[in-house]
């Protein structure tokens, strides 16, 4: 027994620090690299995202849900939906609706079910899919959502397109994430603090700083806030609107597909 715990733990190390020499600008790396990082950090994920915030992570994704349209039987898909926070609160806002939760990462895929088994939800399910190819027919969904998900996405431009194919005409997308910046110096600051607020959490969780490190590392590959808004309309998207949260270190966002598309 003491044997398999000592391989264990060693086989953890090696994987942790894996995650924290990882290089984020291959999209194939990337992807093999989100699959690793959230297979470590799925059992205290939701700890995590409530520490991080500052206990502010539920009302934000509350504020996300709550500018989304009135709608009977939306077909709705939420990205990288981790252990179901987002999807969970869709299938009880469109209680005759369909809802998705999609991630590449099966370990939160099976925290998401349990939680979703607990509930009774019958109007959810949850499927293992890359957001960069998305298993969904064009122009099929109402609703997309993303909580802490396009900046994890292995190619964000190829994510983005996704999300516009499988959209309906006057569809929406709606996204929460951390943001950068413009400005160079502000970016550096935030980029700075951030990288020091999560290593000290993930120093608590996991014993080790670089784990949660990680979301200031993939904030260098990841456009600002006046990027990200022309690129999304680059796309085909409607200008989006958006409300920075928490000094600007999260960003709210929400797109339209227009009718016209």
């Amino acid at each position: 027994m003491k044997g398999k715990r000592r391989l264990y733990e060693t086989g953890r190390v090696q994987r942790l620090a894996a995650i924290a020499a990882a290089d984020l600008r291959s999209p194939t790396r990337k992807r093999r690299y989100n699959r690793c990082l959230f297979a470590q950090v799925a059992p205290r994920y939701q700890l995590a995202t409530r520490c991080l915030s500052f206990g502010r992570d539920r009302h934000w994704k509350a504020l996300l849900l709550d500018r989304l349209p009135e709608a009977t039987e939306p077909v709705v898909v939420d990205l990288a939906c981790g252990t179901g926070d987002l999807s969970l609160a869709l299938a009880r806002r469109y209680p005759s609706g369909q809802v998705t939760g999609l991630d590449i990462s099966s370990r939160m895929l099976q925290r998401a079910q349990q939680r979703a088994a607990g509930a009774a939800l019958h109007n959810l399910r949850f499927a293992e899919a890359d957001m960069d190819d998305l298993p969904l027919p064009p122009q099929s969904v109402d609703i997309v959502t993303g909580g802490y998900a396009i900046r994890n996405a292995p190619d964000l431009q190829n994510a983005l397109f996704e999300i516009y194919r499988v959209l309906r005409p006057g569809g929406m997308a709606a996204f929460l994430e951390f943001a950068s910046p413009p400005q160079r110096w502000r970016r550096t600051l935030q980029l700075r603090l951030l990288r020091l607020w999560g290593q000290i959490w993930g120093l608590l969780l996991h014993g080790n700083p670089e784990v949660y490190a990680y979301i200031a590392r993939s904030l260098t590959h990841f456009p600002d806030s006046q990027a990200l808004d022309c690129l999304l309309q680059r796309i085909g998207f409607a200008p989006p609107r958006s409300r920075s949260l928490m000094a600007g270190f999260v960003r709210a966002t929400w797109v339209t597909k227009p009718f016209s598309a």
